[in-house]
């Protein structure tokens, strides 16, 4: 299928095109349809409506494009917001978090550290308020995993867990019998 050009070159085309299909990010590819179909000849609001997105995007991307060639349309990384600790203080935390119970901490008399008390420690040692999402976040960030704890018995006799079992169910079908004369 040829296709006609009627704004750009053909190599401008080509390029875009192939661009376009190696693009593996559904934003940077909605980039450079926009301009393919610009260059085809479609109006900006037909595309708007093709690509479904806004009519101001379709105009700064085919603006962009138009001053600064395809590597106008390149994605920029956003920054975010700026970090809330310093390394030092962050290392800190870490530090604290990894070595120490939060009672040992002094945040509480828990044995075990939720976001929530990181949240704590972090207002109570540096004054920064965390939400916990922005705690677990942060937790990410470092490599800290964010689980709840389970509890295994190791040592736990096997004979003796079966011999539970056992009793467990004479106990459930006796109080079943019980549950029954009372409610006739």
């Amino acid at each position: 299928m040829i296709t006609k050009i009627r704004y750009g070159s053909e190599e401008e085309y080509s390029q875009l095109l192939l661009a376009s299909k190696n693009e593996k990010t559904v934003k940077q590819k909605k980039r450079y349809d926009t301009v393919l179909l610009y260059m085809e000849g479609y109006s900006r609001k037909q595309i708007a409506q093709i690509l479904h997105i806004p009519y101001r995007t379709v105009c700064a991307h085919i603006s962009s494009y138009q001053k600064g060639g395809i590597d106008a349309l390149f994605l920029v990384k956003q920054t975010g917001a700026p970090r809330k600790l310093s390394d030092e203080q962050e290392h800190t935390l870490i530090q604290i978090i990894s070595t120490q119970t939060p009672e040992e901490a002094g945040v509480g008399v828990f044995t075990n550290w939720t976001s929530s008390l990181a949240c704590k420690l972090a207002e109570d040692r540096f004054g920064v308020a965390f939400s916990d999402r922005g705690m677990r976040n942060l937790f990410d960030r470092v490599g800290l995993s964010y689980t709840r704890p389970t509890y295994t018995l190791e040592k736990a006799n096997p004979e003796k867990q079966e011999q539970f079992r056992k009793d467990f169910e004479i106990l459930k079908k006796t109080s079943e019998q019980y549950c029954r004369k009372d409610s006739v």
